[in-house]
């Protein structure tokens, strides 16, 4: 690799981490036992280990979806009214394998106060409902893209590992 390949792909992962800091919600993509494919979001907090973490209500479709199947999407966008063009928002999604954290412990107290700092009040009353969970959301790897032309593959522990993805950028039909 040469010094404005590594540059380029040192200069995505600081976009990431600032996607990362930045996006206080994620969009979340999961499926029944039945295949039916369900999109909502959720407030989202990361741990230090580069996991998601969402708080899901019991009456939430994707609950039970997360509870059978393991398995969801993740999704963080750059918010639109920053973007600098729609048509191509900083985005990354990623393949997450999803598991519920036993409620009170040193796991879920640590995030809970994590995701506390990061969304406020209205988390410590949502703490006491005994209806929501906390799932973690383990990244696999996932698709990074910075704007047209600029996709790229993350993977490793907490995502911390880039290369490029595909080859040749966009082509034109004419």
């Amino acid at each position: 690799m040469d010094t404005k390949e590594k540059e380029e792909l040192d200069w995505a992962l600081r976009e990431f981490e600032e996607l990362r800091r930045s996006v206080r919600s994620c969009i979340l993509a999961t499926t029944s036992t039945k295949g039916f494919p369900l999109s909502s979001y959720a407030p989202v907090f990361l741990d230090e280990d580069g996991d998601f973490f969402v708080y899901v209500s019991a009456m939430a479709k994707h609950y039970a979806h997360l509870r059978k199947s393991g398995l969801a999407s993740v999704s963080l966008i750059e918010d639109e009214t920053v973007a600098e063009e729609l048509f191509a928002r900083k985005r990354v999604t990623t393949d997450c394998e999803a598991e519920m954290v036993e409620r009170d412990s040193q796991k879920w107290k640590a995030v809970m106060d994590g995701f506390e700092k990061r969304h406020g009040a209205t988390v410590g009353y949502l703490k006491g409902l005994v209806d929501f969970d906390l799932f973690r959301l383990r990244p696999n790897e996932g698709r990074l893209v910075l704007g047209f032309g600029k996709a790229y593959r993350v993977f490793g522990k907490g995502l911390t590992e880039i290369s490029y993805l595909g080859a040749g950028g966009h082509r034109s039909g004419k």
